[in-house]
């Protein structure tokens, strides 16, 4: 992902101040929730009663919120779970440096964004079982998906990704690191890269969105020199560590939704491989 697989830590003051000054919404996840009506399949503490809060970036087709709803596939399945929970959702816009502070410190019960779980977050925050895959695939005209073809050419990729420090130390100066995967696939479309190294999730959603380009994607193929390609990532929902029953509540929520095919329709709504929510572990 990209930057929002940053380990960046930021203080809890920034993220209060954040929450203030950055886009904030809440919804009801059903009406239901507030009206006593409903039977929470589960049972657990949350940072605001009757709440579920969510902080997440502006990452398409992964997340997304335009002030009062969330869209998105991690919107999808946390507004779901939400609803059966019994819960609303308070949800704050925060850049992606700035999530997973927030889940650590309390301001939020879960984090959305495509996050893919790591050791390093493992010490401070808990981590759900794998959601769905995203792979690493390479972007351009007529992509090969062996990374040994593009030696010594320019290759785009987000910073903050899983494989960006194996990828920089194969190819040096001629990767091109960005901050957002926009101004990557902007680069590709402009001609200015060979190639570019993108999570499968963020590139089929940019192709999809700019039909007629000469641009396609290949899945990379395992090379020893990037780890992520021999071990492709996986995204997870991360919640606030010392709250086991919220991360039991949410593995059995991701199981439901993939035995039933609903986690697939999502991603297949966002021009996702379906086949994604069945990821390796």
């Amino acid at each position: 992902m990209i930057i929002n697989n940053r380990t960046r830590l930021l203080s809890a003051a920034t993220i209060a101040a954040l929450g203030l000054a950055l886009a904030g919404c809440s919804g009801g996840a059903d009406d239901s929730a507030a009206s006593g009506d409903c039977t929470p399949e589960w049972d657990f503490s949350t940072v605001s009663e009757g709440s579920l809060t969510i902080f997440g970036p502006d990452y398409p087709p992964l997340f997304m919120s335009d002030g009062s709803t969330m869209e998105g596939v991690d919107g999808e399945v946390l507004s779901g779970f939400a609803k059966a929970a019994c819960l609303d959702t308070a949800v704050t816009v925060v850049p992606a440096a700035s999530v997973i502070e927030g889940v650590r410190g309390g301001q939020a019960d879960v984090a959305a964004g495509g996050w893919y779980p790591t050791a390093e977050r493992a010490e401070v925050v808990g981590q759900t079982e794998p959601a769905y895959s995203d792979p690493a695939v390479i972007v351009g005209i007529d992509p090969s998906g062996d990374l040994n073809d593009y030696k010594g050419k320019t290759i785009g990729t987000t910073q903050g990704y899983l494989w960006v420090d194996d990828l920089t130390a194969w190819g040096g100066d001629n990767i091109k690191l960005y901050q957002s995967p926009d101004a990557v696939f902007q680069d590709l479309l402009n001609g200015r890269l060979d190639a570019g190294l993108m999570a499968v999730n963020e590139a089929g959603y940019r192709l999809a969105q700019n039909p007629g380009t000469d641009l396609s994607y290949a899945v990379t193929e395992p090379v020893d020199f990037v780890e992520a390609t021999v071990n492709p990532a996986v995204t997870n929902y991360p919640f606030t560590k010392d709250n086991a029953a919220l991360g039991a509540a949410l593995n059995e929520y991701l199981t439901q939704i993939r035995k039933s095919g609903e986690l697939a329709d999502i991603l297949k709504t966002y021009g996702i491989d379906p086949a994604a929510a069945e990821p390796a572990s």
